[in-house]
């Protein structure tokens, strides 16, 4: 088993800030990155990925563009993506895993700035960040509060032998770091996981942890965490199969392009058999 290997930046937002990061029809949906396969024991082969916004996890419901796509080969450097497709429901990339290691998928757009306000009783919101909100904002508005949001949907692939340096941190927003590599989780075993904001344990954080198969079952049987004030928390995948993580993270700040910032991140997973 692999121990404390460094787990990568992890900047995203919760539901309500994905309106803000993508369009406003998807501000109700989890953005959700899936890999055919998670893991693959020889190189040359392809994966097929789908991205999707969703209410349901693992159910496709809305197709998104993939102009912010990005695969990192083991290596750490950005490498190609092949054919891409948007469609109704979901969108596809197909992505070819040509040498052995980790890989890195991921979806985001980086910070963005919104405003939201009040007026005349209504709220109401542009995108702007602090700077820029005075020449926007209507005579009249109040409640002005500017929010930095940051997001970012992943999945990990290692073919054959896993590597670290597309899971080495950054300290800049938030980030996470598993007690193992992604290729090692596995079902009924414990996994502990920290959160980071810039670089120091991130408390109070709550996560979602569900699993395939919501469809059909009577109950979603998700699971709801949250660290601890060294920034921890554990889970256990009960049975083999995918799972989807997702984090959110909101505080103030005072500085001269917000007065917030949310953040945090959705990854699927996979636990294999005991």
């Amino acid at each position: 088993m692999v121990s404390n290997k460094q787990w990568l930046s992890a900047t995203t937002t919760a539901v309500g800030l994905l309106a803000a990061m993508f369009s406003l029809q998807l501000s109700a949906h989890t953005m959700t990155v899936v890999p055919s396969h998670y893991v693959q024991s020889k190189t040359g082969g392809w994966v097929s990925v789908d991205v999707s916004a969703t209410n349901m996890t693992f159910q496709w419901d809305k197709g998104i563009p993939l102009d912010n796509f990005k695969v990192f080969t083991p290596d750490g450097q950005q490498g190609k993506v092949g054919s891409v497709y948007q469609g109704k429901r979901k969108s596809q990339a197909d992505v070819e895993l040509a040498t052995e290691g980790t890989y890195r998928l991921e979806l985001g757009n980086g910070s963005r700035f919104f405003t939201s306000y009040e007026l005349k009783g209504e709220r109401k919101r542009l995108m702007a960040n602090k700077k820029d909100r005075a020449a926007q904002l209507p005579a009249g508005a109040e409640k002005v509060v500017t929010t930095q949001g940051n997001s970012r949907s992943m999945a990990f692939i290692t073919v054959n032998k896993p590597s670290d340096a597309v899971l080495v941190l950054t300290n800049k927003g938030l980030e996470f770091q598993f007690d193992r590599h992604p290729a090692d989780i596995v079902a009924t075993e414990e996994v502990t996981v920290t959160l980071l904001m810039n670089g120091k344990p991130a408390a109070g954080v709550e996560l979602d942890l569900s699993r395939d198969g919501e469809l059909y079952r009577n109950e979603p049987e998700r699971m709801h965490h949250k660290t601890d004030a060294s920034g921890k928390f554990s889970f256990t995948a009960p049975v083999a199969g995918r799972y989807l993580l997702e984090a959110s993270y909101q505080a103030d700040v005072n500085n001269e392009l917000a007065d917030k910032v949310r953040e945090g991140f959705t990854l699927s997973f996979e636990a294999a058999l005991p």
